[in-house]
């Protein structure tokens, strides 16, 4: 009966027991995101976006700023992120971080140096958005406040992951598909870039948030290209859609196919499947891109009968040639002017000819800049939406 008394006793004390480290809300603050400038007399600027949580629910919001934005300058982010109560009140919680930004001149530099201690600290999750700022500052990009999602890290956060499940404009890349992609062979980084469109002065205030057209609102604007840990350049908003298909992770996206002289047909990709071989022949690498794209008709401008099949046939075989050609420009935009493979062929390479690859892997980079790049692109047709006959056709009779 001891025993079991006893027994008993520790069990309820496992149970009752409270967390050894737990915080208690009123004393902390939760860091939403950071960003990263060069420094004037050290080497970095690092600024944190800390919600002001208050201002985030209706029942207890008052007009206040969503939250606040501090900067420190230092030579190693890890220090700066922990000498941050130099002026904020309550210790700062970086688990719940959801971007970084990265200023387009630290970028070119390196960020190997900082992404570091984002990897080694057991309190950050890997699984926030890295962004580079084009043409301001990145601490800036923190600083827009937004009608609904506050908090610009926030609205950042939620407008990437629509993006990239309607139209394919962002990488969808994270902390951890970074390291990945440094660890793995045959393959370069890339990263969303953001700017700010209006006046990056006017964007902090709260004002901005409750006009219809707000005076600045941050924007997706392109592609960051990296070669090695350093940015090299930038593709278009279409080039990641592009980017997207060759890696087989383009969800949904929309089409402009042009079927007359400025008149043009809306597609709509619902279902694409991508199949990449690469293999070396005569010491050339060979990529084969095979890409299988369901789709609908979203938009009819032409006058062609949608009650024929020939229609679909001729509509499917243009669409074709479309993606064909902006694929195949895509990718030869990459191999001259950058010679950097963030297509992975190098890693697919690796994967199914790993002999071949471990010959050409110092250089590889060299290999793709010459490679030669067979797609073949097969588009099915479904549907047409909830109409037949195009308005144009309709408006005849």
């Amino acid at each position: 009966m001891n025993l079991k008394c006893l027994i008993g006793f520790f069990l309820c004390a496992f149970v009752l027991m409270g967390c050894w480290d737990q915080q208690e809300l009123a004393d902390i603050s939760l860091v939403t995101g950071i960003a990263l400038d060069k420094g004037k007399k050290a080497k970095f600027d690092l600024t944190v976006e800390v919600i002001n949580s208050k201002e985030l629910t209706t029942k207890t919001q008052a007009g206040n700023a969503p939250s606040l934005a501090f900067t420190l300058e230092g030579n190693t982010v890890s220090e700066l992120a922990q000498k941050m109560n130099v002026g904020v009140s309550k210790r700062l919680i970086y688990s719940h971080m959801r971007t970084l930004v990265i200023d387009e001149k630290v970028a070119r530099e390196g960020i190997l140096d900082f992404l570091d201690f984002l990897d080694r600290n057991r309190e950050i999750r890997g699984d926030f958005n890295l962004l580079v700022s084009r043409g301001v500052k990145a601490a800036d990009v923190l600083k827009i406040t937004y009608p609904f999602q506050k908090a610009s890290t926030l609205k950042l956060h939620t407008q990437l992951q629509t993006f990239v499940q309607n139209w394919g404009g962002d990488p969808n890349v994270r902390l951890d598909d970074v390291i990945k992609t440094w660890t793995s062979p045959g393959r370069e980084p890339v990263l969303e870039a953001v700017k700010v469109k209006g006046i990056p002065e006017k964007g902090g205030s709260v004002d901005n948030m409750k006009k219809v057209a707000p005076d600045a609102i941050v924007v997706a604007d392109s592609l960051a290209l990296f070669k090695k840990d350093k940015l090299k350049g930038f593709l278009s908003l279409e080039d990641i859609r592009n980017f997207l298909m060759t890696q087989n992770k383009l969800v949904h996206t929309a089409v402009s196919i042009p079927c007359a002289k400025n008149k043009f047909v809306g597609i709509r990709i619902f279902g694409s499947n991508t199949n990449t071989k690469v293999r070396m022949m005569k010491n050339r690498a060979v990529v084969h891109l095979k890409v299988d794209d369901e789709a609908y008709i979203d938009g009819m401008q032409c006058k062609d009968d949608l009650e024929q099949i020939s229609t679909y046939m001729k509509i499917e075989r243009l669409t074709e040639k479309e993606i064909k050609h902006q694929l195949a420009a895509t990718i030869q935009k990459v191999q001259k002017k950058y010679q950097a493979d963030i297509f992975g062929f190098g890693e697919v390479l690796h994967h199914q000819d790993y002999p071949s690859y471990k010959r050409v892997k110092k250089n590889w980079n060299n290999y793709f800049k010459d490679a030669h790049v067979n797609i073949d692109v097969n588009v099915r047709i479904k549907r047409t939406g909830i109409r037949t006959k195009s308005l144009t056709s309709v408006g005849e009779h």
